[in-house]
């Protein structure tokens, strides 16, 4: 199931908490964002210091996404055109998702149609 992982990720995110809260520990909230594009990737730095890192627009989508999910109440968005390329590739939701139409994201110049993840 193509994408499926995204699902995987916010139900390990919601038993971790369950069982943090359970043992009386702190259970931050785990809040996440997908968008998908073109990437570079790979170690950056010298001999002194070095990171694994990535760039590019779609990253930067995300970290913005990730941001604006406190906007709107929810852990997890994806943009509309990320969650169609998902769709069109053979992901099946486990439930129907909520669209969020033109949505002003901090950062981003033009409204975006969001997907909720998970609310």
């Amino acid at each position: 199931m193509a994408g499926g992982w995204i699902d995987a990720v916010a139900e390990a995110a919601r038993a971790w908490r369950a069982e943090r809260e359970a043992a009386g520990k702190p259970a931050p909230e785990v809040n996440a964002a997908l968008a998908t594009g073109r990437i570079l990737f790979g170690a950056v730095g010298d001999e002194t210091r070095l990171e694994y890192t990535v760039i590019g627009e779609a990253v930067n989508l995300s970290a913005k996404l990730e941001k604006a999910n406190k906007d709107h109440g929810v852990r997890a968005l994806c943009d509309a055109a990320s969650y169609e390329r998902g769709l069109a590739q053979g992901y099946t939701p486990p439930a129907e998702r909520r669209r969020l139409p033109a949505c002003k994201v901090a950062g981003v110049e033009n409204p975006l149609d969001l997907i909720v993840l998970t609310e």
